[in-house]
């Protein structure tokens, strides 16, 4: 069943006001779609930072390839652009019985459909993370140039993070170890070929392993596993996966917090809530993957929905793909390419992915 908007009248569209809290994939997509497209209800873009740093380009950031001007977009001049308002405020509150949220400011906003993009928060022992995106220059400035940064999580992140660390640390003719614990293998979600090729690669260049060690809690300068292994730091980053936010717990948020949503991404109670990005869990596939690659194809039917929404339309489910796409970092400008059974490691697949994102970031500069 779908739920469409009942604030129609026969021949009669009542204008709404259209909230997009966030400036995540889908949200930009948003965006994108209207520079070229007019459309008659007001939009406000409300989110914590004029500026929304793209993350598949963080490595490179981290290495010192890019500047921080290439690795994020101007959402205030993007939403100039394509003429609707943009406010820089973080929201922590919604009621949607009288369809209002409110902001970090104090500020209540009124909404007639809202929709939410803003991304997961990462499950941290302390308070040094790269959530929220826009922190990111900042953390990691500091992080690669300490005695003995250390990542927590062997995930996709953690392990890029850790080795273009590792790389601009050797540019730099920095000595001293950088440190990579899991408490598994390394990149299980994808596969046992290309967990044993991170594997070989991360120890190949000289990342210092503490695998399959459980962090119990972090000390002021050491990790303690739940082992009983103690793993001295200077900065260590939390990256161990993502969480949902507290701003969705009155919306039946599920046990991690994130915003459950239908295949319509919608939910399921309060037709005029959207969401898409990290932030939400797919009723139907809860284990679906928080990656950018779902989040652009969710923008173009979460856009159509929002419309249809408005219009009494049909809205249109989203399938998300089997098998995706994923080149990560490795630092030296090497990668590591994966879809489905195929694992490519080298210059190649860097060099593709430079592509990709370069692509990405152009789609929304200022012409």
């Amino acid at each position: 069943m779908y739920y469409y908007n009942r604030k129609i009248r026969t021949g009669v569209i009542i204008l709404s006001h259209i909230l997009l809290v966030g400036g995540g994939h889908a949200h930009l997509t948003i965006l994108r779609s209207l520079l070229n497209e007019k459309i008659s209800h007001k939009i406000t873009l409300i989110s914590a930072s004029t500026y929304q740093y793209y993350s598949g380009m963080f490595s490179g950031f981290t290495e010192g390839i890019y500047q921080e001007d290439e690795i994020r977009i101007n959402l205030q001049q993007l939403c100039e652009r394509a003429s609707i308002e943009f406010i820089e405020d973080t929201i922590d509150k919604i009621d949607p019985i009288t369809k209002t949220v409110i902001g970090k400011s104090g500020t209540t906003y009124t909404f007639d459909l809202i929709s939410f993009d803003i991304g997961s928060k990462s499950k941290a022992f302390n308070q040094n993370t790269i959530k929220p995106n826009y922190l990111f220059t900042e953390e990691i400035s500091m992080f690669r140039s300490s005695e003995a940064p250390t990542v927590v999580g062997g995930g996709a992140a953690g392990v890029e993070l850790a080795l273009s660390t590792l790389a601009w640390r050797k540019a730099q003719n920095i000595k001293g170890d950088v440190i990579l614990v899991s408490s598994s293998p390394l990149l299980t979600s994808y596969g046992y070929k290309a967990s044993k090729k991170i594997t070989s690669i991360a120890k190949l260049k000289g990342i210092k392993m503490v695998e399959n060690e459980r962090v119990e809690h972090v000390k002021a300068t050491t990790i303690v596993t739940k082992n009983g292994m103690k793993v001295p730091y200077t900065h260590v980053l939390s990256l161990t996966g993502p969480t949902g936010h507290q701003l969705f717990q009155s919306l039946s948020a599920n046990e991690n917090g994130f915003l459950k949503v239908t295949d319509y991404l919608q939910h399921r109670k309060y037709a005029f809530i959207f969401g898409a990005g990290d932030c939400i869990t797919l009723e139907s596939n809860p284990t679906l993957p928080k990656n950018g690659v779902y989040a652009v194809r969710q923008g173009k039917v979460l856009w159509k929905n929002i419309k249809h929404y408005l219009s009494a339309e049909i809205l249109t489910t989203f399938k998300p793909q089997k098998k995706f796409l994923s080149i990560m970092s490795t630092g030296n400008k090497e990668a590591l390419l994966s879809y489905g059974n195929i694992v490519l490691h080298g210059k190649l697949p860097w060099r593709l992915k430079h592509f990709i994102d370069k692509k990405f970031i152009k789609q929304h500069e200022l012409k």
